[in-house]
């Protein structure tokens, strides 16, 4: 019996996918973790980090990951042991402290000027209290920040001599330019993401480009209670 494509795609890895990576001599894999993190709101579910890399190593030509994630001091230990773990899988992580931006009232609130022109009257009035009441409170909005762009791109030019092609788990646009570069050397360049996460400039110079979804086939947690294990969302107060 003839399975669905689309129905295979929730349980195997696409066979261009594949095909792509066995084309390869030597893979070198780069993974924003906080960049991935976010990738879970629009799949629906959360992944394991343990298993990314479980999958990633089992393929032949991929030699080396590399994983760049930030150190929540607030949540210290915590934090300490997420990064054991992913040492413990094989790959080289690459941290520094995270910092904690703080954010004007507005910025945080779901509800932007825009939005409110959706709502009818009566519905906009109670936004704006809440608005009001948020605004006239102490409490503070931050947003925790790592960004690994600089430590990623002197990596994968470190590596040009030892890859043949590179997997790059992002869709930031300011890896575009090292990723170019990269291709001009001759390396084939695989941007690894999800739907509406990838920017263009990534896209333009692309391979291959690998929709994480149809890529993952390790453990997936669709609980709605489920939180992800990302230790950026576990920040502890201000000192």
């Amino acid at each position: 019996m003839d399975i669905p494509q689309d129905i295979l795609n929730k349980f195997v890895v696409r066979k261009d996918y594949l095909e792509w990576i066995d084309k390869q001599t030597a893979i070198f894999a780069y993974l924003d973790l906080t960049n991935m993190f976010h990738w879970q709101a629009v799949l629906g579910w959360n992944f394991r980090m343990e298993d990314i890399v479980k999958q990633l190593f089992s393929y032949q030509k991929i030699k080396e990951v590399k994983i760049y994630y930030g150190l929540n001091e607030r949540d210290k230990d915590n934090s300490e042991a997420f990064h054991n773990r992913i040492k413990r899988t094989g790959a080289i992580l690459r941290t520094k402290p995270m910092k904690f931006i703080v954010k004007d009232i507005d910025e945080g609130l779901f509800f932007q000027r825009r939005t409110m022109t959706l709502f009818d009257n009566p519905l906009k009035i109670k936004i704006q209290e809440l608005i009001d009441k948020l605004q006239g409170s102490e409490i503070i909005i931050e947003e925790p920040k790592c960004n690994f762009d600089v430590e990623i791109t002197m990596d994968m030019l470190d590596d040009v001599e030892k890859a043949t092609a590179v997997m790059l788990f992002s869709g930031d646009s300011d890896l575009a330019a090292p990723s170019e570069r990269l291709k001009i050397k001759g390396k084939n360049i695989c941007i690894v993401g999800v739907r509406g996460r990838v920017a263009g400039e990534l896209h333009r110079i692309k391979d291959k480009y690998i929709d994480f979804g149809h890529f993952y086939t390790g453990k997936k947690r669709y609980d709605v209670v489920y939180k992800s294990e990302n230790p950026a969302e576990k920040a502890g107060p201000r000192d």
